[in-house]
């Protein structure tokens, strides 16, 4: 017989990780309450047409068939629902969404990823102005500050900017992918022979920059000034300079960073991009930004909208190894004993009540849980 009879990349989740996991959903939960969100939940199953008209990333989904023979699948993003749901209600816009659930995801075959992650969010709809992007940082900022002991760092990007630079260049998309595979991957040998066909353009010096224009944003805006950049680059560089006013002005402890040469998170993002992530772990923990043509792939009028996925696997992950082992008291009684057991466990900090029969089970239960007995049949009572 098999030991291990989960699904490859699930796991089961239990004790002191299931425990601080929980507690990460409550104050993320209470944070989006406090400010407002209305609360939305979609079905754990989709029709694989809601997912379609978008490249979701290097993965695959679970797929299976309904009863009416149709393509169904395990939802492996909560946005492109959400939008779904928006397309068939007739809701009142603007809103402001907030989501929790589990996505699934195939992975690649040795990546060391989870299949199943769970994902809590939000969702600005109908809101045109920068200011629904600066409560999304404001909540990053916040969030990491209750939830985390590291500084979380806001890497800031845009969507569209590496399309907006590569269509001054040529109009061939087919080459512009290439050229953006290449600067996404880091893939430096190969993206330089492939721009050396616009060496001759006012451009060139920039693209040989372009790889390395990613960290500290005074230092990325003082080296931009070396290029006679198109206008359209440059008012997208603005806009970042805006932005990254504001949030020294609102938030001047953030720390902040600047990416021109990353990937939007999706391929629908439009905008301004944000990720914020610890440096003592791998992976984005906040991860969003604007999208404002999503809905028109569900409807015919397109709404704004701007939206923040959260990873609550990885902050659980940094929670649990910072978090110091809690020592806990076992409470041992006699049944006659268990209002008074009740008493003393509730005036007890990280107790809980010993279930065994008998002083020596209890002792071998103390030793698992590594725990110190409060033995009440010998008269350990605390007043």
């Amino acid at each position: 017989m098999k030991n291990n009879l989960l699904p490859l990349g699930t796991r089961d989740e239990f004790g002191r990780r299931a425990s601080e996991k929980q507690h990460i959903i409550s104050v993320i939960a209470d944070s989006f309450s406090d400010r407002g969100f209305s609360k939305v939940s979609t079905p754990l199953l989709e029709k694989q047409a809601v997912f379609e008209p978008y490249k979701l990333g290097n993965y695959q989904m679970y797929r299976l068939l309904d009863q009416e023979g149709d393509t169904i699948v395990l939802r492996p993003d909560m946005t492109l629902p959400i939008a779904r749901f928006l397309s068939s209600t007739n809701i009142a816009l603007p809103q402001k969404f907030w989501y929790i659930g589990d996505i699934f995801r195939i992975s690649r075959r040795l990546s060391g990823s989870y299949n199943e992650l769970t994902q809590a969010g939000i969702e600005l709809v109908g809101y045109s102005s920068i200011k629904a992007e600066f409560e999304c940082l404001v909540l990053i900022n916040q969030l990491s500050q209750k939830l985390l002991d590291e500084p979380v760092e806001i890497e800031l990007g845009i969507a569209d900017f590496t399309k907006a630079v590569l269509s001054t260049l040529t109009d061939d998309e087919d080459l512009q992918d290439e050229i953006a595979a290449a600067l996404y991957d880091k893939q430096v040998p190969k993206y330089e022979q492939l721009i050396q066909r616009f060496s001759t353009t006012d451009e060139y010096q920039f693209l040989l920059k372009w790889p390395r224009l990613f960290g500290k944003p005074d230092v990325i805006f003082e080296q931009l000034k070396d290029f006679n950049l198109p206008e359209s680059i440059q008012n997208r560089v603005a806009e970042l300079k805006n932005v990254i006013d504001w949030i020294k002005q609102t938030m001047p402890e953030q720390a902040l960073s600047l990416d021109l040469s990353s990937r939007a998170p999706q391929k629908y993002y439009t905008g301004l991009t944000f990720k914020g992530f610890s440096k003592a772990g791998s992976g984005y923990l906040f991860s969003g930004g604007r999208y404002d043509k999503l809905l028109s792939n569900f409807q015919d009028v397109s709404e704004s909208a701007v939206g923040m996925g959260i990873d609550i696997d990885l902050i659980t992950d940094l929670v649990v190894s910072d978090s110091k082992e809690v020592n806990k008291k076992l409470i041992y009684f006699k049944p006659e004993q268990w209002q008074e057991a009740e008493k003393v466990l509730n005036k007890t900090t990280d107790a809980i009540l010993s279930l065994s029969e008998t002083r020596e089970d209890a002792e071998v239960e103390a030793k698992k849980l590594n725990a110190t007995i409060i033995d009440m049949t010998e008269g350990e009572f605390i007043e």
